[in-house]
């Protein structure tokens, strides 16, 4: 039974690896996702300015991307990429419950997919975000997320996206949140 769950959870990060991307800012590399045709998710706080941005690819292509706009209250930002040719990540069929198991898929430093397992231990909000800011929903997880993370896409057990990694909790060392697809979408 174990060893049919790995190879579920390891079927849907294969799944979705060529949809998550490696922002590259004037920070810190970071998790991005492939929303639709030439556009692609990720977190402000990870691109940190709006020149010289690009998208790594799964292949190591890298491209330029521009930033079409972003929303204050949640960090997320929305890429436009040229000649991207991926396919957009495929959301979820399934409505997430305390207590589901969870995946965290982003890239790492090296451009490798990375992923992170945990369970979906707290829907609730909101989650302030700054002055006078707070996402009024968030899945808190116990998949520890690390540096790249943020901006890759949290998904179900079957490979189906139901949120957008955002941030890693400070106070509570590998806890991290990530915004439901519905509320990024």
């Amino acid at each position: 039974m174990l060893n049919e769950l790995s190879t579920q959870l390891a079927d849907a990060v294969d799944a979705v690896a060529a949809s998550v991307v490696q922002v590259q800012g004037r920070r810190r590399p970071a998790g991005g996702l492939v929303y639709a045709d030439g556009i692609v998710l990720t977190t402000m706080r990870a691109i940190g300015a709006d020149d010289g941005l690009r998208v790594r690819r799964h292949d190591g292509t890298v491209l330029g991307a521009e930033l079409a706009g972003w929303d204050p209250t949640t960090s997320l930002a929305v890429l436009r990429v040229g000649d991207l040719g991926l396919s957009p990540v495929k959301l979820s069929t399934t409505t997430p419950r305390v207590g589901n198991l969870a995946l965290a898929v982003a890239r790492s430093w090296s451009n490798a997919v990375t992923a992170s397992a945990g369970i979906v231990s707290v829907i609730g909000g909101p989650l302030r975000t700054g002055r006078r800011h707070a996402i009024d929903q968030v899945f808190r997880t116990t998949a520890p997320m690390h540096d790249g993370f943020s901006g890759g896409a949290f998904l179900d057990a079957s490979g189906g996206l139901i949120g957008t990694n955002t941030a890693v909790y400070k106070g509570g060392q590998g806890t991290g949140f990530a915004t439901p697809a519905d509320v990024a979408a």
